[in-house]
């Protein structure tokens, strides 16, 4: 278990690729959000194909973060900074890049530490399709000093 106290700010993780299938994303686009650039056969192929709704990057994000090295996340404070930088489609290969920003002790709880993470979707070792900050509670080792 990672800790508070192991953590170093600019270290980066990047879980296993993950293939994004045609199907479930057309299925997950046709409960949740039916677009017809999500959905529509004729509207997506005059923009190139079908595109995946933010949700669906989002959640697949989520699916990779399990893949990196367990870290004692306590509880998340939100997401900022969401961008969508690129469409990410069907057969598109995808990573999670996960990056150290910033870290500081609680100044209310002495057994956990505030940490700021950069989550990045990545294609092709360096298209960037999404990413967002996170600032998560980390518990600490040694929450006395």
């Amino acid at each position: 278990m990672i800790c508070f106290e192991d953590i170093v700010i600019g270290e980066c993780m990047t879980s296993s690729a993950i293939v994004v299938d045609r199907d479930e994303l057309v299925d997950f686009a046709e409960r949740w959000d039916p677009l017809p650039i999500h959905v529509n056969g004729e509207v997506a192929a005059s923009r190139g194909g079908p595109t995946a709704p933010g949700v669906f990057i989002l959640a697949l994000k989520q699916r990779l973060i399990h893949e990196l090295p367990e870290h004692a996340v306590i509880a998340s404070f939100g997401y900022d900074e969401v961008r969508f930088h690129h469409p990410l489609r069907p057969g598109d290969e995808v990573r999670l890049r996960f990056e150290y920003v910033d870290t500081r002790r609680s100044s209310s709880k002495p057994d956990r530490g505030i940490v700021t993470v950069r989550l990045s979707l990545v294609r092709n070792e360096d298209e960037v399709v999404m990413s967002h900050l996170d600032t998560i509670l980390v518990r600490r080792r040694f929450p006395l000093g």
